[in-house]
């Protein structure tokens, strides 16, 4: 086809098209927000290239053959690519079949399609030099200030070469959650949050943030090194450096249709985003000698998943205020069956500016989302309810909706603050309820004091009568201020009697019995989630009197030097303890709340023989089902597992003795002993 340039045009719903299209693609590129969802920009790209087939012409720069976006005018340096960072050619989930064919004989690997944002990395002298943004796939951002910190890329690797790792910077929903609520509801989904986060200027904001890097394909050493040219020897080659890689399984013709399907069974359990799965030849040369198109290479593909759509009717928008003070747009509609035959009747909208932008199904349509309207409701990554497009439902039955002016929960008056362009409604009361029920919400979930039966529900009717207003301490003391009968103001409300009343006493006397680690994370301390407090809890043996003599003398000092703890998060951390402790109430509540609970004098470990030990765990392994539990087993005996060769490592672990990888050989360079397993079995037992 030919290609013009604008002054060209001639065709104007074309032109029109393109120069949108081409807007949403650079603030999905360039600054983590969006104009559009995945679902309407992928829907108008195929109408584009309708357009451009029947026109017999395409604009220079068009969103069907440009690889992402061009870089951004910003204080970023901008840094071209050694070698083209293209695209992929994709399929939807209905048309997976096609996969047969495009495989043939061939054997294939599939991994996950990781949805984040694209880094190109490079290590020199096995020191990490540069992280680049894929930009327009010629060029892109460097932001390697940032890489430095992302969990799963090692600053140093034990491999001296010249290593380039193509890979994506993806944020879990767990920690989307998080920062998304710190910052007012402005981000609609994880991959925003994610880019927005890697091209931050300022590395002490970004670190606050925790972003995994997952590598899916390694650039250089090419595929004509004879070692490494199958596509699972190549990840388990980065793997071995410390690199994360995407998950991956070998497949074949045969196979692929069902393990796409296994694949997608997980969908529901993935802690991070995905929009679909990536195919490739796992003969790496072979997929190399097939080349590439102007926009994606040969030798892989991307088959996303099903965008399956339904159209119901709004009845009505809940308006759900979270624990910082966001409020919610909440979509309620007719019941649809989506997915694997689950009912959905509600989808969150995120702000007003989503909100007030579901565009129109006709290109040529203007419409305001009103209650009554018909909406176009599909599963964002196959998980998550979205509101896609909506047309004008019976005029009659078409209503305004009102964007309220008082918080629903406790009538303080609302405020609506607009953040880079997005509008998000919110509530300035720290005392609304629904604000420190969220708070609640997470002290007694599984992961905090585990109070089984004491759900949102079961809190709010507790906050309404007076039982429970803001403190984890408080259900603990319920037996006595209430002595063990059931309040008349509980009673009155659906769903409580006796058996119920008891039922929740006991589920609060059975968890208080609890560890360390699940009182740390039920506090509320901004930054500590699962991992931190696992962490934490460690350092303080397990032992709450150790935890509240910290508590009573704070230092940053003591816990900026933990491993794997850093700077921000030790701030976070200390700044919690001293204000805490400043505040009368605050300071009361935890002191009440560990002495209610009993915690068990920690475990001492009888067996510590590698204690002061330090191995370091490669390729594959026999004797243990993984190098997971080997790991574990190593750590319950005192020692440490480490994923680089350095001054400080013990042993080297690695069942083949002569291989010639990069910690074999910084090995050899230290006088680090090489320990087969069965040689790590036999000197220091399983």
């Amino acid at each position: 086809m030919e290609i013009r340039t604008l002054t060209d045009a001639n065709k104007d719903v074309q032109a029109l098209l393109t120069r949108t299209l081409k807007i949403a693609a650079e603030q999905y590129y360039n600054t983590g927000t969006a104009s559009m969802s995945d679902f309407e920009f992928d829907r108008q790209a195929a109408r584009l290239k309708e357009m451009e087939a029947k026109n017999g012409f395409v604009y220079e720069g068009s969103p069907t053959i440009a690889v992402g976006a061009p870089v951004a005018v910003t204080k970023l340096k901008t840094v071209r690519h050694e070698q083209l960072a293209q695209s992929l050619d994709k399929v939807k989930y209905v048309e997976r079949e096609s996969l047969l064919s495009w495989l043939s004989d061939k054997p294939g690997i599939l991994s996950w399609k990781m949805d984040g944002l694209t880094v190109v990395v490079t290590y020199d002298n096995g020191k990490l030099t540069s992280a680049v943004t894929r930009g327009n796939g010629e060029e892109g951002e460097e932001v390697t200030h940032n890489a430095r910190f992302f969990k799963g890329l090692p600053e140093k690797i034990a491999d001296k070469r010249h290593i380039v790792v193509r890979g994506e910077a993806v944020m879990t929903y767990a920690e989307f959650e998080r920062v998304n609520a710190e910052n007012d509801g402005i981000y609609e989904n994880a991959r925003n949050l994610a880019a927005a986060t890697v091209r931050m200027l300022d590395s002490r904001e970004s670190r606050k943030r925790e972003i995994q890097f997952y590598a899916f394909e390694l650039v250089e050493p090419d595929a004509s090194v004879k070692t490494l040219r199958y596509e699972d020897i190549r990840f388990s080659f980065l793997r071995g450096l410390g690199i994360q890689t995407v998950t991956s399984c070998l497949t074949d013709r045969e196979h692929i249709l069902a393990d796409i399907e296994k694949w997608q069974e997980q969908l529901k359990d993935n802690p991070y985003p995905t929009d679909g799965l990536v195919l490739a030849y796992n003969d790496q040369e072979y997929a190399a000698s097939l080349g590439n198109t102007e926009h994606h290479p040969r030798g892989s593909i991307a088959m996303k998943w099903m965008d399956e759509t339904k159209e119901t009717t709004l009845r009505d928008i809940e308006w759900s205020v979270g624990k910082t003070g966001v409020i919610t747009p909440v979509a309620i509609f007719d019941p649809i069956r989506l997915g694997a035959g689950s009912t959905v009747t509600r989808a969150s909208m995120h702000n007003l500016s989503v909100m007030e932008n579901i565009p129109p199904e006709e290109e040529d349509m203007s419409s305001t989302l009103q209650l009554g309207s018909k909406i176009q409701v599909g599963l964002a990554n196959m998980i998550i309810p979205q509101v896609y497009t909506q047309t004008p439902g019976q005029a009659e039955a078409m209503h305004p909706i009102h964007v309220p002016e008082t918080c629903p929960v406790c009538g303080e008056k609302t405020l609506q603050k607009n953040r880079n362009g997005v509008k998000v409604l919110y509530c300035p009361n720290a005392g609304c309820p629904a604000r420190t029920r969220g708070m609640l919400v997470n002290a007694f979930s599984r992961s905090g004091l585990n109070i089984k039966g004491l759900g949102p529900s079961q809190i709010e009717d507790l906050q309404q009568t007076d039982l429970l207003k803001l403190y984890p301490a408080e259900a603990y003391t319920l037996k006595k201020r209430t002595d063990g009968k059931l309040p008349a103001a509980l009673a009155a409300k659906d769903g409580w009697g006796e058996k119920s009343w008891k039922n929740l006493l006991d589920a609060i006397d059975a968890s208080r019995k609890t560890t360390l680690q699940r009182i740390l994370f039920s506090l509320g301390i901004p930054l500590l989630g699962n991992d931190l407090s696992k962490k934490l809890s460690a350092f303080w043996e397990g032992d709450p009197k150790k935890f509240l003599e910290y508590y009573e003398n704070p230092s940053y000092e003591t816990l900026v030097e933990l491993d794997g703890i850093g700077d921000v998060k030790a701030r976070s951390v200390y700044d919690w303890c001293r204000f805490t402790k400043s505040d009368a109430v605050k300071n009361l509540m935890i002191h009440i709340l560990m002495e209610e609970l009993e915690v068990g004098k920690p475990v001492q470990k009888t067996d510590q023989s590698l204690k002061g030990l330090t191995f370091v765990i490669t390729g594959n392994v026999h004797i243990y089902k993984n190098r997971d539990e080997f790991k574990a087993s190593v750590e319950a005996r005192g020692g440490k597992v480490s994923g680089s060769v350095s001054s400080k490592t013990t042993y080297l672990v690695n069942n083949d003795l002569e291989s010639t990888s990069g910690k074999n050989k910084k090995a050899h360079e230290l006088n680090i002993p090489i320990l087969s397993e069965d040689a790590f079995v036999e000197k220091f037992g399983k």
